[in-house]
């Protein structure tokens, strides 16, 4: 967020340089000026586009492929790694040190996330997906 504030409040102090520097010119006469201004205002609209654009993007490649191609979290996926070994509620939860309820509750989340009937079924979309 400061960023994107220092960023756009830099444009903003550039646009207010460039309009006192085009007072003083010799060519801001007539309506070489007011061409100067809609051509200014259109660039500094782009770039302020383009370098949003941008910051998304790095935002968004941030995020680990797993949360962007089927929405688990990280310790949903890891329910999902163990499924794929073949282990147990209880077995899952020894393993992570959790409850077997919190395994039960994170197999639920796995199955709709991945509109899933089945914990077999599941594994396979999650192998679909190269999730796993």
């Amino acid at each position: 967020m400061r960023k994107t504030i220092l960023i756009f409040g830099s444009l903003a102090a550039a646009i207010f340089i460039l309009f006192e520097l085009n007072k003083l010119s010799l060519w801001s006469t007539g309506d070489a000026a007011n061409v100067f201004i809609v051509l200014s205002g259109a660039l500094f609209i782009l770039i302020g586009f383009l370098i949003n654009r941008f910051l998304q993007q790095k935002r968004e490649n941030h995020r680990p492929r797993i949360l962007r191609k089927s929405n688990l979290t990280k310790q949903e996926h890891k329910v999902l790694l163990l499924m794929n070994d073949g282990l147990s509620n209880n077995e899952i939860a020894a393993q992570l040190f959790i409850a077997e309820s919190t395994v039960k509750t994170h197999v639920s989340n796995i199955l709709v996330k991945l509109k899933a009937k089945r914990r077999t079924e599941a594994v396979k979309i999650g192998r679909d997906l190269h999730i796993i």
